[in-house]
Parts: structure tokens; sequence; C-alpha cells
């Protein structure tokens, strides 16, 4: 399974993607890959089981879907708090389904506190996801200029207009790393990189963004951290596939 900082990664990848193709808004986009790709899922998942588990709602099915699809759409923010999660909640039952059901719905107290419980906690594990992939699309942004300036010194015979606009997201916010994150080792900070490509462009693009990466590392020989000091976060991303560069 992908680690935190992966789905991070791809997360700030697809932000950067979206404004360098239409040019959204970079934090915008973030927040909304984010939500859809790892909370709207999980807290409709949430929903669907607090509604097979409470009777009163199922009496009701006109409600249900409407619903599952409001909760799913909660906001970060309130989802990570549990007081406001609760209050949201109640807010729903009340909007959703009639008035002779709603005190039975809410009164379910084992069943509300389950579903708060499960989707505080699982907002809690985005945010954290959220705000790596903030940091890095921050400073991808903040950097920019002097990013594609490294890229274009370093990528023979290919401009930064030429570059495919989504090996180019990956590698301006994999240079970012290797310049400006110092205590995120270069070999993981590539090997990331290789594994988003590999997932989203093709075989030839991971080859090409491993050459780039490559080549910066070998010249500008970034400062880093001892490695051994690393977070544990970091340590499951630490292998090399073949053809990858050790640090």
């Amino acid at each position: 399974m992908p680690s935190r900082r992966r789905k991070a990664r791809e997360a700030a990848m697809k932000a950067l993607y979206q404004n360098d193709l239409v040019g959204h808004d970079m934090l915008e986009s973030l927040d909304q890959v984010v939500a859809e790709d790892h909370l709207q899922l999980a807290l409709e998942a949430f929903a669907r089981e607090f509604v097979s588990g409470t009777p009163a709602v199922q009496a009701n099915v006109s409600g249900i879907e409407r619903f599952i699809t409001d909760f799913a759409g909660i906001s970060l923010a309130t989802a990570r708090d549990p007081l406001q999660l609760r209050g949201a909640l109640l807010g729903l039952i009340d909007e959703s389904f009639p008035k002779d059901r709603r005190a039975a719905i809410a009164g379910d107290r084992n069943g509300i506190d389950t579903l708060v419980e499960k989707a505080s906690s699982k907002a809690k594990n985005v945010s954290q996801l959220l705000t790596f992939a903030r940091e890095l699309v921050v400073a991808t942004q903040d950097h920019q200029k002097e990013i594609d300036e490294v890229l274009s010194r370093f990528a023979d015979h290919w401009s930064i207009e030429r570059m495919a606009s989504l090996d180019r997201s990956i590698l301006r916010f994999a240079t970012c790393e290797l310049l400006f994150f110092s205590e995120i080792p270069v070999n993981v900070t590539i090997n990331e990189a290789i594994e988003i490509a590999k997932k989203f462009s093709t075989e030839r693009s991971c080859e090409f963004v491993n050459g780039i990466l490559d080549k910066i590392q070998r010249e500008l020989k970034p400062g880093k951290n001892d490695p051994r000091k690393k977070s544990p976060v970091e340590a499951p991303e630490n292998t090399t596939p073949p053809g990858a560069t050790k640090e």
C-alpha cells in the first residue's frame, strides 16, 4: 500500500498538473484532489455502514441517498473536528428524513458515535497527508523560476515547454524536494518520482524523469541531513527499483 507521503506527492503532482494545464489555483486544486481521492469515498462508505445498521433509517428509503451524498461531501475541516462533525451529522439527519423518524435515528447513540469516530479519525489522517502536500506545492510554486532554470540546464535537448505537462509537473516537485527539503534523502525523492511517473505516465517517462533527477543530484549535490536520522514515515519508501539512482 502506498505510504502517506506517496499519496501526498501524487496529490501535489495532480495540483501542479492542473495549474500547468489550465491555470487552476494550485492550493484550491490540491484541496479538491485530496478530498476526492482520500476523504469522500471513505465518508460515503462510513455513511452506508451507518444506514445499514440503523433500522429507523432503513424505513425511509427516499432520504438515504441524499443523506449519504451530503455526508460524503462534508468538508475536511468539519470532518476532523468531532464536535463540528456531530453537529453537521445531526443537521443532515434533520434535512434528509421525515420528522417522525429523526428522533429515533439521532437517538441511536452507538451508531452516531461510531460514525463520528470513524469519520473524524479518517479526516485527521487525511489532514496529515494534506499538510505535506501543501508544503510541497507551496515550495514548488515559490521556487518555480529557479526549478525551471535547473531543469532547463540538465534536460539535454529538451526545453521546459517541450516536456509533457505531466512529466514537467513530476520533475518540478521532485526537483523542489532535492533542492529545498533537506530532511528527505535523495534516493527517496528520486524513487518516489519514478514510481509516480510509472503510475501516471509511461515507461519512457519514468526513464526520462530518472535521468534528469540523477544528473541534478550528481552535479548539484544537494545538501541533505544524515539519512540515518530520517523520519519513520520515510523509511518504507527507501527502496531502489531497477534503474534508479542510489545516493
